[in-house]
C-alpha cells in the first residue's frame, strides 16, 4: 500500500465510544471501531444483569476515595478514630441517589471501551498493512457539557459523569453541574484538593497521558459557562462563584502556539494529541460556517443540536431563555500564528426527536425506519383539519421556548385519528420543533438564514424525514456525511500540523417543495398547539394560576388596565435596548476584518 498521512479521531458521544482512521488525501475512512454502552439513569433497566448497579458503582468509587484519604499519611489509630469523626462520611448510603431526569454515564465502561476500540482499530491497521506510524496526529471529538470528576492521586473517578442532558446542568453548563457536586457528593468532598473537574476532553487527554496534561480548548471551555467571550480566559469570579478554584479547573490551551500531548498509555504509544473540540464545533468546521446566517443541524434519536456561525465577533447578550454563545472554533492561522481565525456562534437545543421512545413505548413503531416507511406509504395531508403534536415531555425549558411548565398535548384529534395520524403528527412534530429552534439561533446574530442548513446525525440519512423538513422550513437542507464532527476534527488536526486536507464526499441535496401558503397554515396551527402546551405543571417560580396558564378572555376584568399598561412600557424598552444592541453590534461587524476560512463550494454560499 503506498504511505498516505492520516489522522485518528476518537469520538465519544452519549452511548457510543468510536475510533476512526481518516486519509487526508480524500477525507474517507480507512479504518473505524465503535462500541456502544448504555447511560445511566434512573428508569434504566441494568444492562449487566445487576439491578443495583448504579449503587454498586458508586460504592466503589466512594472505597477508593476514602482509602486514597486514609493512606495519604501513616497515623495511629487513635488518630484514625479522630480524624474520621471530622472527614464527611463517604459511604455510597450518604451519595444522593439518581432522580428523574438525571443522566449519568459509568467512567470505567467508558475508558475500557476507549481503549478497546482503539486495539481493535490498531490491528485492523496492521492487517491492511497499514502500520501505526502513518498516522500523523490524533483528535479527540466529545460530546459538549459533560462532566468529569476524578482524583488526580489515584486517578479514579470520584463520581459518574453528569451527561450533558442532565437536569443538573441549569441551562447546559458544567460549571452548573460541578458546584453540584461539590455541595452534593461525599465523595468529592472527601477528595478535597486532589479533585479535578472538566469536560470529557480533559479526563481523555489526562488519562492518555498519564497525568502529564490537564487542559482544555476554547470551544468546550465556551459550553462550561466559565469563559469570557471577550477575553477567551477564565471568569475567575464565575469559577468562585461555584466553589471551584483554579487548580481544580483544566488550563486553557494557549491560541498562539501549537501544543500537543503526548499519548504514554494504551496502543497509541508515542502519538500526538494536537487537537481537541466539541461535537457541535467541529461540525461547524466541518461544514465551512463562518459567516452570520449559517446553520448546522445535528439531528439524532434524541436530540437536535443547532449552532449557528456568529461571525468573528462575540455575540451581544442574549436572553435569558435564549441561544448560548459559544466559540464556534478557532482555526489555526498559517501565515500568523499569533492571530488565529476565530469563529463565535450560537446554539440551541431541541428533543423534540425522543418523541420516537413514546412512539415505541405505545407500540406503534419499533425502529426509525418502520415509522418513515409509514409515513411516506400515508395519503397526503391535504385535510383540513389535521393533528398536531407538541413533544414537551419534560417541558419546553429551552429556546425559543422557555416553558419548563409545558407538557406534551395532541391537537385535532377526530374519529378517524389512527395510528398513521399519530405518526405523522410525531414526524411534523420533530421538523416544526427543529424549525423554532433555527429560527431562534438565526435571530440572536440578526441576520437572515443563508441557504442551505447543513444536516448530520444519525437522522440525517431518513430522506423522508429530510423531505419533510425541507418542506416545513422552506429551505434547501444539504447533507454530506452522517458524522461531520469526524471530518471537522480531522480537518482541523491536518491544519495543526501543516498538513493538507482534502474531503471529496458529495452532497445530497433535499429541495423544498411546499408553497408559502401551505407554510404559513402549518406555522399558524403548530404555534396554537404549542401555547395550548403551557401552564399544565406548577415549576419554581410559576404555579398554575399565572397568566400564561389563564384564558385571556379572563385577563381583561379586574385590574388588567394596569398590567397592560405596565407590559406596554417594558416592551418599549426591550425594543430600545434592542435597536441599541442593533447598532453596537453592526458597528463592530462592519469594522471587524473579514476572513475567509477555507474553500466552500460555490453552490453553497
Amino acid at each position: 500500500m503506498k504511505q498516505t498521512e492520516v489522522i485518528a479521531v476518537l469520538s465519544v458521544e452519549s452511548d457510543e465510544v468510536r475510533f476512526t482512521v481518516v486519509s487526508t488525501r480524500d477525507g474517507s475512512e480507512l479504518v473505524t471501531s465503535a462500541e456502544t454502552f448504555p447511560l445511566i439513569t434512573v428508569d434504566s433497566k441494568d444492562w449487566r444483569g445487576d439491578r443495583n448497579y448504579v449503587s454498586a458503582n458508586r460504592q466503589a468509587v466512594a472505597t477508593a476515595t476514602s482509602c486514597a484519604v486514609v493512606g495519604q499519611g501513616a497515623r495511629s489509630p487513635a488518630t484514625d478514630d479522630m480524624v474520621a469523626d471530622r472527614r464527611p462520611s463517604c459511604s455510597a448510603e450518604s451519595e444522593p441517589p439518581l432522580s428523574q431526569g438525571e443522566v449519568e454515564q459509568d467512567p470505567d465502561v467508558v475508558w475500557e471501551a476507549v481503549l478497546r476500540v482503539i486495539g481493535d482499530a490498531v490491528d485492523k491497521m496492521c492487517r491492511d498493512g497499514t502500520p501505526v506510524t502513518y498516522i500523523k496526529s490524533v483528535a479527540i471529538v466529545n460530546e459538549m457539557s459533560t462532566l468529569a470528576a476524578w482524583n488526580a492521586v489515584t486517578g479514579k473517578a470520584v463520581h459518574n459523569f453528569i451527561h450533558w442532558t442532565d437536569v443538573r446542568m441549569v441551562n447546559g453548563r458544567t460549571a452548573a453541574a460541578a458546584k453540584w457536586l461539590i455541595e452534593r457528593s461525599s465523595a468529592v468532598r472527601c477528595a478535597a484538593d486532589d479533585c479535578r473537574f472538566g469536560t470529557l476532553d480533559v479526563w481523555l487527554t489526562w488519562k492518555l497521558t498519564g497525568g502529564d496534561t490537564y487542559q482544555t480548548d476554547v470551544t468546550n471551555a465556551s459550553y462550561t459557562g466559565l469563559l469570557d467571550l471577550t477575553t477567551l480566559c477564565w471568569d475567575v469570579d464565575a469559577m468562585r462563584s461555584h466553589g471551584l478554584t483554579t487548580n481544580a479547573w483544566p488550563a486553557l490551551r494557549r491560541l498562539d502556539k501549537r501544543s500537543s500531548a503526548v499519548i504514554v498509555v494504551g496502543r497509541l504509544f508515542g502519538l500526538s494529541v494536537h487537537v481537541t473540540m466539541a461535537r457541535p464545533s467541529a461540525v461547524l468546521y466541518a461544514q465551512a460556517c463562518y459567516r452570520h446566517g449559517q446553520v448546522s443541524v445535528t439531528l439524532t434519536d434524541r436530540t437536535a443540536v443547532v449552532l449557528g456561525a456568529h461571525g468573528r465577533v462575540p455575540p451581544r447578550k442574549q436572553p435569558a431563555l435564549g441561544p448560548w454563545p459559544v466559540v464556534g472554533y478557532c482555526e489555526p492561522n498559517m501565515a500568523d500564528r499569533k492571530r488565529p481565525t476565530i469563529v463565535y456562534g450560537l446554539l440551541a437545543v431541541s428533543k423534540a426527536s425522543a418523541v420516537m421512545c413514546w412512539l415505541k413505548n405505545m407500540g406503534l413503531t419499533r425502529s426509525w425506519d418502520e415509522c418513515m416507511n409509514t409515513y411516506a406509504s400515508s395519503r397526503p395531508r391535504t385535510t383540513k383539519h389535521q393533528t398536531y403534536m407538541v413533544p414537551a415531555f419534560g417541558g419546553l425549558p429551552s429556546a425559543p421556548y422557555g416553558r419548563p411548565d409545558a407538557r406534551p398535548v395532541m391537537c385535532g384529534i377526530g374519529g378517524h385519528t389512527g395510528r398513521v395520524h399519530l405518526i405523522a403528527a410525531a414526524v411534523d412534530s420533530i421538523c416544526h420543533s427543529v424549525n423554532d429552534v433555527v429560527r431562534c439561533v438565526v435571530a440572536g446574530s440578526a441576520s437572515k438564514l443563508a441557504v442551505p442548513v447543513y444536516v448530520d446525525g444519525r437522522c440525517a440519512g431518513l430522506d423522508g424525514l429530510m423531505q419533510r423538513f425541507a418542506d416545513v422550513s422552506g429551505s434547501r437542507l444539504s447533507v454530506k456525511r452522517l458524522d461531520m464532527a469526524v471530518s471537522g476534527a480531522a480537518r482541523m488536526a491536518a491544519a495543526a500540523i501543516n498538513v493538507d486536507y482534502a474531503d471529496r464526499h458529495e452532497a445530497v441535496l433535499y429541495e423544498t417543495t411546499s408553497t408559502d401558503g401551505q407554510r404559513t397554515a402549518w406555522d399558524g396551527q403548530w404555534t396554537k398547539a404549542v401555547r395550548r402546551s403551557y401552564g399544565w405543571m406548577a415549576v419554581e417560580g410559576r404555579e398554575l394560576d399565572d397568566q400564561y396558564a389563564v384564558d385571556p378572555a379572563d385577563q381583561r376584568t379586574g385590574h388588567f388596565g394596569i398590567l397592560r399598561f405596565a407590559n406596554m412600557l417594558r416592551r418599549v424598552g426591550y425594543w430600545y435596548n434592542r435597536k441599541v444592541n442593533d447598532l453596537i453590534y453592526a458597528l463592530q461587524n462592519y469594522l471587524a476584518p473579514k476572513t475567509r476560512l477555507h474553500d466552500v463550494n460555490a453552490d453553497d454560499m
